[in-house]
């Protein structure tokens, strides 16, 4: 029995010195990278790993691919996008040796991994600052270089609010964007610049719809610590005073934050509207003209009532896929000129009719070759040129 007493203590002996010698490597490699815990899991969040990593602005490179586009809410001026954003900074706490993770250059983080990361080290903290809702994170990676080089990569859906001008309806084109800034830090702190890999659209727009162009615009604004005041080109200052300096000298680039602004152009595919709309609509106009110009006999005193009817049910839903809207589009537009032209006809049948009755041929005659070659082509050049000016200067 005293035999494995004695073989148990000796085992003891000679492993002591090779624990003693592992715990002062760890600590000595602690003591070469304090930050080593950014990388790792801890009971406590490291302070000193989420402050910005140095007093020098932090420059993050980003860029936006835009995957999908999943719906335009023409009603609530909002559309919901699927896309990919990448990031990309350097935080020198984060350095570390190959050796100390088996020779591994890059550390990566996936999924639940990757959401832990974020709260162990800084990051710009990206917020789509127009969107209505929090974006939902489909896929986020994190990957950190041997350099403290950090690789941000997400794939997100968000509902982003957006201004749509439809005053040229039902050929209005208008520019979609995401904003995107840092949420707390300003540009002394923090600055989005262009990243190496490029913006991107591969994203096919909604049946009624056809995506343009796309650009990428840096930039800055004021942040939210400096709201509008009451009076109109005052600024409130940092400590809530008024201040009567210009509107463009008022806030210092110091205050306002970095911004990165992803514009898309779209276009609405009218052909639809016209066949079902305008089309019928015209055909109405049409139908008027004929039966002014050319309906003889007992047939002429009689206006054809369900004509303007159908004008008036044709007209009337047409906009119903829009919101109240404080002007008037260009289908507006068209739609008065031809309440105005049924007005107009309609006056000239009463005309005609009261010279029916009393037999006055020539002023009818005359009346009857006004409609044809004047009111009805009239109608038709002032519809040309209301949709070519609109569209050109609106």
């Amino acid at each position: 029995m005293n035999k494995y007493i004695y073989l148990i203590l000796f085992i003891l002996i000679a492993l002591t010195p090779n624990i003693l010698f592992a715990v002062d490597a760890s600590l000595s490699k602690k003591a070469e990278n304090p930050f080593y815990d950014c990388l790792f899991d801890s009971a406590e969040l490291n302070k000193h790993c989420t402050k910005l990593p140095n007093k020098q602005p932090v420059k993050v490179q980003i860029s936006l691919h835009l995957l999908d586009i999943l719906e335009i809410n023409q009603i609530e001026g909002t559309w919901t996008v699927r896309s990919f954003l990448y990031s990309q900074w350097k935080d020198n706490r984060l350095a570390f040796n190959p050796k100390d993770f088996g020779e591994l250059s890059i550390l990566s983080y996936k999924d639940d991994l990757a959401n832990d990361q974020m709260l162990r080290m800084w990051h710009p903290n990206l917020t789509i600052t127009n969107q209505m809702y929090r974006r939902e994170i489909e896929n986020r990676e994190i990957s950190i270089s041997k350099f403290g080089i950090v690789y941000y990569k997400e794939v997100f859906t968000a509902k982003i609010r957006t201004r749509l001008n439809f005053k040229k309806f039902p050929f209005d084109e208008h520019v979609v964007t995401i904003e995107v800034e840092p949420f707390s830090e300003t540009q002394t702190l923090v600055r989005l610049v262009p990243a190496v890999r490029e913006n991107g659209n591969s994203s096919v727009a909604p049946d009624i719809w056809t995506a343009n162009k796309f650009k990428v615009e840096f930039s800055n604004r004021p942040g939210a610590r400096n709201q509008l005041s009451t009076d109109t080109g005052l600024w409130l200052d940092p400590d809530g005073s008024q201040s009567l300096r210009l509107l463009h000298l008022l806030v210092p680039s110091s205050l306002n934050f970095s911004l990165m602004t992803f514009s898309l152009g779209i276009k609405r595919n009218y052909f639809n509207f016209l066949t079902t709309k305008l089309l019928i609509l015209y055909v109405f106009a049409l139908i008027l003209w004929i039966n002014a110009g050319f309906s003889g006999g007992e047939q002429s005193l009689r206006w054809p009532w369900e004509v303007f009817l159908g004008i008036i049910f044709f007209s009337l839903e047409a906009q119903d896929e829009l919101p109240p809207l404080p002007y008037l589009t260009l289908y507006n537009l068209l739609v008065n000129e031809l309440y105005a032209y049924v007005f107009i006809d309609f006056v000239a049948w009463v005309i005609s009719t009261r010279l029916k009755i009393e037999e006055n041929h020539s002023p009818r005659i005359l009346l009857q070759r006004i409609q044809i070659w004047f009111i009805g082509p009239a109608f038709i050049l002032a519809w040309a040129a209301t949709i070519s000016l609109y569209i050109k200067y609106m």
